[in-house]
């Protein structure tokens, strides 16, 4: 207890600084419920109908799916694979899920907490990594403000957008749900420990199975997170090995192989995936490109290695071997392509890993080189430069984005209130597990605020489940709704080429071509003579077999946004509610 009581007096500033962070992070959410309080006039109901500043991350519908009893993510979208093995990690939105339920919180209230409880802690990490790397606490404050609340500046393009007073992100890239703040607890959590047990210092053996049992979470977390790693522990080894100190390098090689030895569940589960029919379509979706091109690794990294080398002191031989073996680390992750032939989507590590050390390092090297020269006045000045421009950065953000932002502030988060009533009713009136037919905004909305799932996704495609042939009926469902017959099927499908790209092959051509719109022409035409073909069916006989082969129990139209699809028609669905422009059918088989 004294000693909790002593690191609380002795970091009380950055404790201070995270809870600071933590208010910005999770206010706009806190706001929006009472700044929108008012009746409305068209409605006489109150604007806000529980529609909240997270729906455009798929993340929300993520911990949603925890919440609802599928925790193994098979088909976070779909009724059927929910067994199938997983693609995407479940442990941040498994954490972030049952913080929630601990406490009995619906997803609005398990979000919010989240931001308010993950900040924190990615802030007091990230401060007590820099500062057992450092010793110097006000390069730790200045590194965890950077990264958390100016993060979108450090690039020409953030600065450029900032300067002409336009928020360079929608909303803080922390305040995403889950991730990146799941990100960094585990990633930063993994170095202060690793480098604890690193140091030799009193418990060390404590350390080292914190390290390990840390290094297998990060398997269950994001892909990126572990290969960066065990890269990073590779160099680190082969260091070591050069320098013939065969102890060190056994005692670090064995903390990364305790990780591995955690990791056998998720190396079974990658296993048993790719023994699945569909993943080999699915990889091609999530953007893996067969290629052994080389990848430049990016002038920030290259900049940190620079500085590092002229400017980092080598009196501390294991210091400087540790720093070396984080910054070398970027040249192996953007190269492992040269060798497996896989090229990943490798802007995550620069995004996430990359640039948060290469920052972290510049920023220790020149609040270092102010120490040496006995500049204090200069360090101190420069410290609350880099904290109040990082904060003051971050409240612009939030507010701007508050009020104007594209996918979740502005006037999107209170056009998305006229969804409530419709996910109330269907929370009353469905069963659990019921499948609804949609637009993609509704369909966003069904899975983050109800226990129900859809017959259509915008990140369905991503999952086992989704194979060509299901892809293509749904986009083929759509149009039929929209009446596209044979006199206007090629121009139309030309024209909305980067939709059908995106629906049916993902990030493909996106990673392989540069844009979704990039798709071969030949692609298109294959589609089409597809779809061409279905047109013998008439459309009431295919939607009515697409209803029932997809165990769809529920239509919603937007009268509004979809005008075309005229449900009124079809005698096999019975309208069950109206909220609106929006009506709510069933779907009798």
């Amino acid at each position: 207890m004294k000693r909790l009581k002593r690191i609380i007096i002795e970091h009380k500033t950055a404790i201070a600084l995270a809870i600071f962070a933590s208010i910005i992070v999770a206010f706009p959410q806190v706001y929006f419920r009472i700044d929108h309080k008012e009746i409305s006039q068209e409605t006489g109901q109150p604007i806000y109908q529980g529609i909240e500043l997270l729906p455009d991350s798929p993340w929300s519908a993520r911990v949603r799916e925890v919440q609802d009893g599928h925790p193994n993510f098979g088909s976070i979208y779909y009724k059927d694979g929910k067994d199938n093995p997983y693609l995407f990690q479940p442990l941040g939105s498994m954490a972030v899920g049952y913080m929630g339920k601990v406490f009995s919180l619906d997803i609005n209230n398990t979000l919010l907490l989240s931001r308010f409880v993950l900040t924190f802690v990615a802030f007091f990490l990230i401060y007590g990594f820099v500062f057992l790397f450092s010793r110097n606490k006000l390069v730790a404050l200045s590194s965890a403000s950077v990264l958390l609340l100016a993060e979108s500046v450090l690039s020409f393009f953030g600065i450029k957008q900032l300067l002409h007073g336009i928020s360079p992100d929608d909303f803080l890239r922390i305040a995403r749900p889950v991730n990146p703040a799941m990100i960094y607890v585990l990633f930063f959590g993994l170095l202060s420990s690793f480098y604890l047990f690193y140091k030799k210092t009193d418990k060390r053996w404590l350390y080292g199975i914190a390290s390990a049992v840390l290094f297998g979470l990060n398997f269950y977390n994001y892909f990126y997170s572990w290969t960066y790693l065990y890269a990073f522990g590779g160099i680190l080894v082969l260091i070591f090995l050069i320098r013939k100190k065969w102890k060190d390098a056994l005692k670090i090689g064995s903390i990364f192989l305790g990780g591995v030895l955690l990791a056998i569940p998720y190396i079974v589960n990658i296993y048993r995936a790719t023994i699945h029919p569909a993943y080999v379509e699915a990889g091609l979706r999530n953007g893996i490109i067969e290629t052994h091109a080389p990848i430049f690794v990016g002038f920030v990294v290259i900049i940190a290695l620079v500085f590092f080398l002229l400017w980092f002191p080598r009196k501390n031989k294991n210091k400087y071997f540790f720093g070396l073996a984080l910054l070398i680390t970027p040249f192996v992750t953007m190269s492992q392509q040269l060798i497996t032939g896989k090229l990943l989507q490798v802007f995550h590590y620069h995004w996430f890993f990359h640039k948060p050390i290469a920052v972290i390092f510049v920023l220790i090297i020149i609040f270092y080189i102010l120490d040496h020269k006995n500049l204090i006045s200069y360090k101190k000045a420069l410290t609350i430069l880099i904290i109040t421009t990082s904060f003051a950065t971050g409240i612009f953000i939030q507010i701007a984005s508050y009020y104007g932002g594209d996918n979740d502030g502005g006037e999107v988060a209170i056009e998305r209130q006229k969804y409530g009533p419709i996910v109330k009713w269907l929370n009353k009136n469905a069963q659990k597990e019921a499948v609804v037919f949609a637009n993609n905004e509704v369909s966003h909305m069904v899975v983050i605020y109800t226990p129900l799932n859809v017959f259509y996704h915008r990140a369905g495609m991503f999952s086992l489940s989704a194979t060509k042939e299901r892809l293509l009926n749904i986009i083929f469902s759509f149009y039929r709704l929209r009446g596209v017959g044979m006199e206007d099927t090629r121009e139309i499908f030309f024209a909305e080429r980067g939709y059908l790209s995106s629906n049916i092959y993902g990030m493909h051509y996106r990673e392989l071509l540069g844009s979704y719109e990039a798709i071969p022409d030949e692609k298109i035409e294959e589609i089409l003579d597809i779809y061409i073909k279905t047109l013998s069916i008439p459309t009431t006989d295919w939607l009515k077999k697409m209803l029932a082969k997809y165990e769809v129990e529920y239509m919603i139209w937007d009268k509004k946004s979809d005008p075309e699809w005229r449900l009124e028609q079809y005698s096999f669905l019975k309208e069950s509610a109206v909220f609106r422009d929006i009506v709510i059918y069933f779907f009798r088989p």
